[in-house]
């Protein structure tokens, strides 16, 4: 066993049996490169990651490799799901330098730190169009000896290049440049099979939270149309497990068929909050299935003891997909007299092979499926769910599961626990766990995982911690997002929040998962609405001179950035204690809104509160809601609809 045998990440505990002398990311193991004077790999990865995997097994695992590694070089292994950090840095450079990102990402550094060579995965042996991972080694001792100055004008050039790429032209921000972000993507759009592009394919939330927010400011039901278009095709799709709910990565085609089978918990969340945006705007029936499909995969699949778990592995029984993929004989077996429905609702037919097993892909709608019947959507609707569920059931029985990260960090539950509670308002389930995993992050005081805190822990535990402040109207809630808030503040630059402590970088682009600095903003924006926080309005040059960079890849911060200039909404509900104070608050809650932010307020709090709100308390007697939207305040408003109205419009 190497030394990574104790060590906290499931991903590095994993390599803990290979041959290679395997150091962590740490002071140590660059203090003894440069008493070496070797060079350093470093094999940045995941648990969830196929690829990775197979690194580990072709190369990592050859007892040559590693005599070549463990001679020559002083190799660095980093999990990117427990330092996101280092794994951006190294990225940014790699990319920079070959064009290449993703995982594994290998990177050669010089004993200072400076990235000089890297790529994603290397075959053992010359193939594929790239060189052989052991002549490539080779490669790099020779030269490391014999011309290192030429490696060191390589990683100098790679600095300077970074150092220049982050000087951006300042601009004026105006909902004009929103509007070039939203062209730009537009003119990107799949009009055929949704998303993004005309090949593989990643989920792009952000994107598809920015779109409908334009449909929100000027009535152009094309934005709506091509979110719906979107989310139909993702949740129709081979992307989203028709069997037990919930989604995979991304899609390896153009039309969200075959995926790599890898399910993040980070990716979950976020796209629970976009399919419930789409949901509070259009209440497609459809939506509203794939949102208790992918929670009630969070809460059975994902939940572990303390939390949620990080990820669900791509492969099981040595093969990838294995778990999630289907034979014709295991689904007349699973389906019995339901089996010809079955293969025509789950286009088995058609479906393309992986490993010499078929992806279950949606065929038809509801509306479809209550023809194909006889019946209405109701039974139609309850007849989907029953093959589901026998599907499911079989599959748990005959096959064995993914390996599950069960490593809890801060982030990723601060936004499974966000993505729940805010959709048990229309579900009526996963508010008590969503709470709990809340209740320990508040209560924890550090960063899940081990390790210095870093800022995505500190946006998204904050902005969890407000989204339970305004589901329960709890004013603890509210006290301990502000006190995560000092601390996130503590990372503020004139550029924006940087990564860490470690890091001067300022992540404001999605991965396409939101950036930090995207969630971060949102979550100050609704403080700042809130009268609970000063705001910078620097921040919106900020945010301007970047967006133009790479549109698609800033949609989150692009929404943050018209929510600034076109106002973001505050509603306020005033309980008396009667009847009326849950449907007001209710109705607040299940409206969509681009960006809001809800408050339950009692007469008990009229001195805590901003003049503002104690101005509210004093006019009006029972119940009642104010809907603000910048500087503009409703007169108090005692029923629902009227809180919908005002919102909406």
């Amino acid at each position: 066993m190497n030394r990574l045998a104790n060590a906290t990440s499931t991903y590095l505990r994993e390599s803990a049996d290979q041959p290679v002398d395997w150091h962590t990311w740490s002071e140590e193991a660059f203090r003894k490169a440069k008493e070496e004077d070797k060079p350093i790999l470093v094999d940045v990865g995941a648990s969830w990651c196929h690829w990775c995997h197979v690194m580990d097994q072709q190369n990592y695992s050859d007892p040559e490799v590693a005599r070549i590694l463990n001679e020559y070089f002083i190799p660095i292994k980093v999990d990117r799901d427990e330092m996101p950090d280092v794994d951006r840095k190294l990225q940014q450079a790699v990319s920079a330098m070959t064009g290449e990102g993703g995982w594994p990402l290998t990177a050669f550094l010089t004993p200072e730190g400076k990235v000089f060579f890297g790529g994603t995965y290397f075959p053992p042996e010359d193939m594929y169009g790239k060189v052989g991972f052991k002549r490539l080694l080779w490669q790099i001792v020779k030269i490391w000896k014999e011309e290192r100055e030429k490696l060191n004008v390589a990683a100098n050039t790679v600095v300077r290049f970074l150092a220049e790429s982050r000087e951006v032209e300042e601009l004026e921000p105006t909902p004009e440049v929103v509007d070039q972000v939203i062209n730009f993507i537009i003119s990107n759009f799949d009009l055929e099979e949704g998303g993004l592009g005309n090949g593989m394919k990643f989920p792009h939330p952000t994107v598809d939270e920015l779109l409908l927010s334009q449909w929100f400011r000027t009535r152009d039901n094309s934005y709506r149309k091509l979110v719906s278009f979107t989310l139909t095709k993702m949740y129709f799709g081979g992307i989203f497990d028709q069997v037990g709910g919930g989604f995979h990565r991304y899609s390896v085609d153009r039309e969200w068929w075959v995926p790599h089978f890898e399910k993040l918990g980070v990716d979950n969340a976020e796209l629970l909050l976009d399919y419930f945006s789409a949901y509070l705007e259009t209440k497609d029936p459809e939506f509203l299935d794939c949102i208790s499909m992918t929670s009630s995969f969070l809460l059975r699949d994902m939940k572990v003891e303390g939390g949620f778990a990080n990820s669900l592995d791509a492969d099981s029984e040595g093969v990838e997909g294995k778990y999630y993929t289907w034979t014709e004989g295991e689904l007349q077996e699973a389906l019995g007299d339901d089996f010809q429905l079955g293969i025509w609702l789950f286009s088995f037919r058609a479906s393309p092979e992986v490993e010499g097993r078929k992806v279950l892909k949606r065929s038809a709608s509801l509306y479809e499926l209550t023809r194909r019947l006889s019946t209405d959507q109701f039974e139609a609707q309850k007849k989907l769910s029953e093959l589901r569920e026998r599907l499911r059931k079989y599959r748990e029985e005959s096959r064995k599961k993914p390996n599950v990260d069960d490593n809890l960090y801060t982030y990723t539950n601060s936004r499974i626990g966000e993505a729940l509670l805010l959709t048990s308002v229309i579900l009526g389930q996963g508010a008590r766990e969503a709470l709990g995993v809340i209740d320990k992050l508040n209560s924890a005081g550090r960063r899940l995982g081990g390790g210095e805190p870093l800022m995505e822990d500190y946006a998204a535990s904050a902005s969890a911690l407000l989204s339970a402040y305004e589901v329960t109207g709890r004013i603890n809630y509210l006290d301990s997002a502000l006190r995560v808030w000092d601390r996130l503040f503590s990372f503020k630059t004139s550029q924006g929040f940087v990564d860490s402590a470690r890091s001067d970088e300022v992540t404001m682009a999605d991965t396409p998962n939101e950036s930090p600095n995207s969630i971060a903003l949102k979550t100050w924006i609704k403080l700042w609405i809130g009268g609970k926080v000063e705001f910078d309005p620097s921040i919106a040059k900020v945010i301007t001179s970047r967006i133009l960079t790479n549109p698609p890849f800033y949609a989150g911060v692009a929404g943050s950035l018209d929510a600034i200039l076109r106002g973001a909404a505050h509603v306020v509900v005033i309980d008396e204690g009667d009847s009326k104070a849950d449907s007001l608050h209710r109705s607040a809650l299940s409206i969509y809104h681009p960006l809001k932010l809800v408050e339950r307020v009692t007469p008990d709090r009229k001195d805590e509160l901003p003049p503002p709100l104690r101005a509210m308390l004093s006019y009006g007697t029972g119940s009642r809601a104010y809907v603000c939207v910048g500087n503009t305040c409703s007169l108090p408003v005692y029923e629902a609809e009227k809180v919908r109205t005002l919102l909406s419009h």
